[in-house]
């Protein structure tokens, strides 16, 4: 699938989707690159030993979650467990492990020190009372070797602490540990995915709607076009171009009219705008942060393109 034919059915479905009527927004869709660029070749990818305590529950989770991942509607990963005939591109390994402690200790609560005779609390005080503090720590140290070179091209280490006090009189019990572990093991398991594979997105942003230096006939248009956003997205862009059109020069116009080239599929135009808007508001968070944005989604898009021979050989095999 190439770039024209991704965007297209981007903007295809985005059209689709209902608008947002409670905000003046305009809805992007996108692609987030994956953290680490080497599994960009990384089609096959074998699940080997996971040792420690939890190793085997993040081995099962990573099998699942990485056997999920689409972009595109198109698996993204060939996810095969243990002994195969067939050659992994990489394979992923590693070692949990998790401990549980707990030790006395003491802290400051509030507390009833005084009462009348109908036993209602009249006085309250902080006082330091006796606890038992529960420390869950976490740790899953992962990485994946390349199959034809043997060289490893990823290696992260991921610890977690749970920490829960307890003390007299407190009116809570310590949360069941299995629960802690099983959460750190599945937070784990997201923060792997989103390292090895792209994320798609849908996300509402919203307009500038700022007139501050515009003539009274171009904000009342402008305005006008950022109440449209409400009902018809597609009327706002156009009636944005329509002011650009006629000369008027602006950060909001600018940003907003980047935002509708986005929202079309269209990242360059879109960064052209966006930096139009920063050569006029160089400070402004918005635009910084929407030119980060189409810039990660092209990278991402480079990504993919680069990535297609690589699933094309996956189809070839079977």
């Amino acid at each position: 699938m190439d770039r024209k034919t991704i965007a297209a059915s981007a903007v295809l479905i985005g059209l689709c989707l209902p608008v947002s009527a409670h905000a003046e927004v305009l809805t992007v869709e996108g692609l987030t690159p994956a953290n680490e660029p080497a599994f960009v070749l990384v089609d096959t990818l074998a699940i080997d030993r996971f040792g420690g305590s939890d190793g085997q529950n993040l081995a099962f989770e990573l099998e699942d979650r990485l056997s999920n991942v689409t972009v595109f509607n198109q698996p993204y990963f060939d996810v095969i467990g243990g002994r195969s005939a067939i050659e992994p591109d990489a394979t992923l390994s590693g070692n949990v492990t998790a401990g549980i402690d707990q030790y006395e200790t003491t802290a400051n609560r509030n507390r009833c020190v005084q009462r009348d005779e109908k036993d209602k609390c009249t006085k309250r005080k902080d006082i330091k009372v006796d606890c038992l503090r529960r420390v869950v720590d976490f740790r899953a140290q992962v990485r994946a070797v390349r199959f034809a070179d043997g060289r490893n091209i990823y290696a992260e280490s991921f610890p977690k602490k749970d920490e829960q006090t307890i003390c007299f009189g407190d009116d809570q019990e310590f949360s069941a540990s299995e629960g802690v572990i099983r959460k750190m093991v599945a937070d784990t398991a997201r923060e792997i995915r989103s390292d090895l594979a792209p994320r798609e997105y849908r996300r509402e942003i919203r307009v500038l709607e700022s007139r501050k230096g515009m003539s009274k006939v171009e904000g009342k248009f402008f305005k006008a076009a950022v109440k449209m956003t409400k009902r018809d997205e597609t009327e706002a862009c156009r009636m944005w171009d329509e002011a650009g059109t006629n000369g008027q020069v602006h950060v909001s116009l600018a940003f907003n009219r980047g935002l509708c080239a986005e929202r079309n599929g269209d990242l360059q135009g879109a960064l052209s705008y966006y930096g139009e808007a920063q050569s006029l508001a160089p400070k402004k968070f918005e635009v910084k942060e929407a030119i980060k944005r189409v810039t990660r989604h092209q990278q991402a898009l480079d990504d993919w393109e680069t990535r297609q021979p690589v699933s094309s050989d996956r189809k070839d095999r079977k």
